[in-house]
């Protein structure tokens, strides 16, 4: 068995560990919930018998039809209107203008950080 081959074995028996030890974790946690349950939404603290700390924070997530939501508050007061614009960088153009117009990369550089990001890896084995 070839040296990358092996290394693509170990990958697969890691990976295939980490999913397990990340199902029961979950199944741990669960468990404490049942005994303990957490706020819908806060932190709560407390201290166990041998005084290990646990917390716990509950959220609530919020998805909105968003042009929905704008009809409906458009007549309420800014600062209560559940709206707002996130103004940020185009990460597919700016990808573009630094692979094809350098003139115009040049003249934005200084205001962007490049670095490499973490590579992904995925193995596909054969017949699976």
């Amino acid at each position: 068995m070839s040296e990358i081959d092996k290394l693509a074995t170990l990958w697969s028996i890691a990976k295939q560990r980490e999913e397990a030890a990340k199902a029961e974790r979950i199944g741990i946690e669960e468990k404490i919930l049942k005994l303990h349950p957490a706020r819908e939404e806060g932190s709560d603290t407390f201290t166990t018998d041998k005084g290990t700390r646990i917390k716990l924070t509950g959220k609530v997530t919020y998805k909105c039809d968003v042009d929905a939501l704008i009809l409906l508050t458009g007549s309420w007061p800014d600062d209560i209107r559940p709206i707002k614009t996130k103004v940020e960088a185009d990460d597919t153009r700016l990808k573009a203008i630094r692979a094809e117009r350098p003139d115009l990369w040049r003249s934005i550089a200084q205001a962007v950080e490049t670095k490499p990001a973490k590579t992904a890896v995925e193995i596909k084995f054969a017949g699976k």
